[in-house]
């Protein structure tokens, strides 16, 4: 009488998948991290980049800057700033106020060097 072989895998067949799995998986997740992060760096320098032409916008109609960043939610569509995915505060650059070339711009604290070429610092 012939003894029937039972399908499936053995122990150590399924360690070695699930190492291989591990391994692979140890080597993806820093990658996604930093991904994440350029992501949110990405969206921030957007939103100072947006709020920097706003102001301009803003000084071309009132012949002045705005006092605050704040103000120039009423220019901007559901009359809110943008949120930094990062969760930083969007303030005035030090040093560009009226008279300079290039006006007003707008970076986000603390984290403003996700572009650090955008005001030359």
């Amino acid at each position: 009488m012939k003894e029937k072989k039972e399908k499936g895998f053995t122990l150590i067949e399924l360690m070695i998948v699930i190492s291989i799995i591990g391994i692979l998986a140890a080597v993806a997740l820093p990658y996604f991290a930093t991904a994440r992060k350029r992501a949110q760096q990405g969206k921030c320098w957007e939103n100072s980049s947006l709020l920097s032409r706003m102001a301009e916008l803003y000084n071309v109609e009132n012949k002045k800057y705005p006092n605050e960043v704040s103000d120039l939610a009423d220019l901007l569509v559901g009359r809110q700033l943008p949120r930094c995915p990062a969760g930083g505060v969007y303030k005035w650059v030090p040093g560009t106020e009226e008279g300079v070339p290039n006006g007003k711009k707008v970076w986000c604290y603390p984290h403003h060097q996700c572009a650090p070429d955008l005001f030359g610092g």
